[in-house]
């Protein structure tokens, strides 16, 4: 029997709802604890900036699981098959392992030369230095978080990595509190106690994370018994969804890297505004990130239960309700930028400029979150490789050689930098729709060969 459209809209709210209010609390939360940040001054604020661009580069490489892990959890869930979800989340859970030790050690071993790529300011550099040589312990915590949560989705429940976000970030927040300024008897260690709240709030984070996955329940629970040794057939399959995805982010990150070098020859003020821009850009993406959850979830659900015709419906119906809610967001970051700002930031000179970067951003937001959702859609039917193509020929021949060419070439500096970004925008979007309404007509074919 057909889903009714009420009953399809039902099934998007009960994944976006929890999933917003995820985002919600992680905007509010970052918005927070960069305004703690934020009252330290602008050499804190780009030293953390600086910092958190690469450690972005953890959550691209997560993309190599989390993408696979959501994908795979849903089909098998949709075809009924809780083993085969349990073999893949098993077989996630040892990659991130494995692949965050690595990545921690690499980072540990020379703090200085990774973030002497950027050509910071020497007194921006010490303090980063700092900031990154504690805060990368925690990378195995958020790479296990991530893909904890990732499995979690997969199966549908967007409920439980609600909860606990939410004990993670009231960690942090506290934290931040007690160690950046030194209340309650605490010491005062500035940016470093901001990295140390992090550290303590994702292992924290980590430990609730696991226990809950294990804990037999109606959604999940996953046997830890059960078999742990290495798959390489399971590993194939996951990587070949994922790795896709973790390419796409690591042409964002290192897209990134190269506009924040050019950002920083445009000076502090410049990067700190930019650092705070990208933090309060963040509204907008509140609901937007929970209907793309929900639609690579439900739409790979559908496929594995066989039902193009459902996959095509949820994809369409997410889109709609994503469009409303981003016009609501995006109103913030256009009529107010400046009250945005100051809320992260008392340097009127980072704000004003800021607020330019605010409006810019506001402008794209619809195309950009939409994308979203037909992205999420084409990763839920098993298509990875197409998201990623679109990002390389947005960065690499729109958004960087823009960016250079207004910034420099046109002397427009920080402002040529983020009108390039609005267009790479606008473009790529026009790439993903006609995208998915070509594949789209290739989703019966795959949910048949996911029924074999």
């Amino acid at each position: 029997m057909a889903l009714t459209q009420r009953k399809i809209r039902q099934d998007i709210f009960r994944m976006v709802w929890p999933a917003t209010m995820e985002s919600v609390l992680q905007f509010t939360v970052g918005i927070v604890a960069t305004a703690m940040v934020g009252r330290l001054g602008a050499v804190s604020i780009g030293a953390v900036g600086l910092s958190q661009r690469l450690l972005q580069t953890v959550w691209a490489l997560s993309q190599a699981v989390t993408v696979g892990a959501t994908v795979l959890v849903a089909q098998a869930y949709g075809a009924g098959r809780r083993d085969a979800a349990g073999r893949s989340a098993r077989q996630s859970l040892l990659v991130a392992l494995f692949g965050s030790a690595a990545f921690t050690l690499a980072v540990l071993a020379g703090p200085s030369r990774l973030l002497g790529l950027f050509h910071p300011t020497a007194d921006v550099l010490g303090v980063a230095v700092g900031y990154l040589r504690i805060v990368a312990w925690g990378v195995p915590f958020t790479m296990l978080m991530l893909v904890i949560g990732s499995i979690m989705r997969g199966a549908g429940d967007t409920r439980t990595p609600l909860s606990i976000a939410i004990l993670v970030n009231v960690v942090n927040v506290a934290g931040n509190y007690l160690l950046i300024f030194g209340h309650l008897g605490f010491p005062a260690l500035g940016v470093r106690g901001s990295a140390v709240a992090t550290l303590v709030a994702q292992a924290t984070g980590v430990l609730v994370a696991g226990y809950l996955l294990f804990t037999p329940g109606p959604r999940f629970g996953l046997r830890f018994c059960a078999s742990w040794r290495p798959d390489v057939a399971e590993f194939r399959r996951l990587l070949g969804i994922g790795v896709p995805a973790a390419a796409e982010s690591l042409a964002w990150q290192f897209a990134a890297v190269l506009l924040t070098i050019l950002i920083v020859s445009f000076g502090t003020v410049a990067l700190a505004a930019h650092t705070l821009g990208i933090q309060a850009e963040g509204l907008s993406y509140m609901p937007a990130a929970g209907f793309a959850i929900a639609s690579t979830t439900l739409v790979g659900q559908s496929l594995g239960a066989r039902d193009p015709g459902l996959a095509r419906r949820y994809t369409a119906e997410t889109a709609r309700w994503a469009g409303y809610m981003t016009l609501m967001t995006t109103a913030a970051l256009v009529f107010f930028p400046a009250t945005v700002m100051g809320f992260l930031t008392n340097d009127q000179a980072v704000v004003g400029l800021g607020a330019k970067y605010l409006r810019l951003m506001g402008l794209a937001q619809l195309p950009q979150q939409l994308g979203g959702v037909l992205n999420g859609a084409l990763r839920g039917s098993g298509d990875t490789r197409s998201p990623m193509l679109i990002a390389f020929a947005g960065l690499w021949l729109i958004r960087l050689p823009l960016a250079f060419l207004l910034g420099r070439h046109f002397g427009l500096g920080i402002i040529g930098v983020w009108v390039a970004m609005t267009l790479d925008l606008f473009v790529r979007y026009g790439l993903i729709h006609l995208t998915y309404v070509r594949r789209q007509r290739g989703f019966a074919s795959r949910a048949a060969d996911l029924g074999q």
